[in-house]
């Protein structure tokens, strides 16, 4: 509310992985960390939403695996008054348990299975970006396990903890969804 001119980058690694991988409100369900072991059992808090409700002029998502596009919004979100915020999804191999090598790979899976969505509110105006523009149609997001199966983390995973994390995504997608139309419909209504 203060208006500072400033670009806040939050790093989202989904733990707390500096001092231990405790689990954090950004920790999605079902992940091991050395306080959750048999899973963490709440949902991933939709931080970035919380941000724009503040009606700040500027928040964003991001990922290391669409580096140009992280670019892309630096640049905008530089060239705008006031507060500005960018959630960046950053995987971490020895919190999440998978090679360092497929670091890009997984960020990259993490936004084409659906659950990292790419999108930007610009003054109270969401967009999504590519690709996960094409992701709102469920049928071109790749499936869930391509993404899990490489991280240790979610190894303990039983069928119904998959499938949970599956509704949590659709739940994410039908909130982003039903945004843009309540969007679309009162552009309509101003015509």
């Amino acid at each position: 509310e203060r208006g500072e001119d400033i670009i806040y980058i939050c790093v989202d690694n989904e733990a707390y992985m500096n001092t231990g991988i405790q689990r954090s409100s950004l920790t999605p369900y079902g992940a091991w960390t050395t306080t959750t072991h048999q899973g963490k059992k709440e949902f991933k808090k939709p931080l970035p939403q919380i941000v724009a409700a503040h009606r700040i002029p500027y928040v964003a998502t991001a990922s290391i695996g669409y580096p140009w596009d992280f670019i892309a919004k630096l640049r905008k979100a530089a060239s705008i008054r006031g507060f500005k915020y960018i959630h960046l999804h950053a995987p971490c191999p020895v919190g999440w348990r998978f090679d360092p090598g497929l670091t890009a790979k997984m960020a990259q899976l993490a936004v084409e299975t659906g659950m990292w969505i790419l999108y930007e509110y610009e003054n109270g105006k969401l967009r999504l970006n590519p690709p996960s523009n094409r992701l709102i149609d469920p049928s071109k997001r790749k499936p869930i396990e391509e993404y899990i199966k490489l991280q240790g983390r979610f190894q303990h995973l039983k069928p119904e903890d998959i499938e949970r994390l599956r509704q949590e995504v659709e739940m994410n997608w039908r909130e982003i969804t039903a945004m843009l139309k309540l969007q679309e419909l009162e552009e309509q209504s101003k015509t």
